[in-house]
């Protein structure tokens, strides 16, 4: 609050804030659309490929691998993570909460920080097992099977991706 002329309390404009929520929410907006956006080219670029390899994707990780562990990793991220579709109304619950409450009056600073954690857990937890598959199927694999994985993985860093 600031005072006028006639020391009568006046309230202190909250542009900057909303124009700060504004931004916010834009840029999240941004990135659902970047998501949806990646999802669908990645579908028609991927079409050729199995399901299982998308769905399991570790970058470089993933390309390095033979489709069968490929497969065999996305079948088990699957069972213990819930395909990508079955979290998706999660994830886009998350976001419609997070919109409104920086659309609120009062800005609720609890709340934004424990949607945009929520969401950041979401994606963790998929990463964390999908890393820990990796890892098992690494630790399982003969010398002649890491070798190749190797020879893969340094062929796939040396070669970046072409859409």
């Amino acid at each position: 609050m600031g005072d006028d002329m006639d020391g009568v309390k006046t309230k202190v404009s909250t542009g900057r804030w909303v124009k700060v929520l504004l931004a916010v929410s834009l840029g999240l907006n941004m990135l659902v659309l970047g998501a949806v956006g990646a999802t669908v080219y990645n579908h028609r670029r991927d079409a050729q490929q199995p399901r299982d390899l998308r769905e399991a994707s570790y970058g470089p990780y993933s390309r390095a691998l033979s489709p069968q562990d490929r497969k065999t990793i996305g079948e088990a991220l699957r069972r213990e993570a819930g395909s990508l579709r079955e979290n998706l109304p999660k994830i886009k619950e998350t976001f419609q909460a997070l919109i409104l409450a920086l659309q609120a009056e009062d800005y609720d600073r609890e709340a934004v920080h424990g949607l945009i954690a929520e969401q950041q857990a979401l994606g963790l937890k998929r990463q964390q097992i999908g890393q820990r598959l990796l890892l098992e199927r690494l630790d399982s694999m003969t010398l002649k099977e890491r070798r190749a994985f190797a020879k893969r993985l340094q062929r796939t860093l040396r070669r970046p991706r072409t859409p």
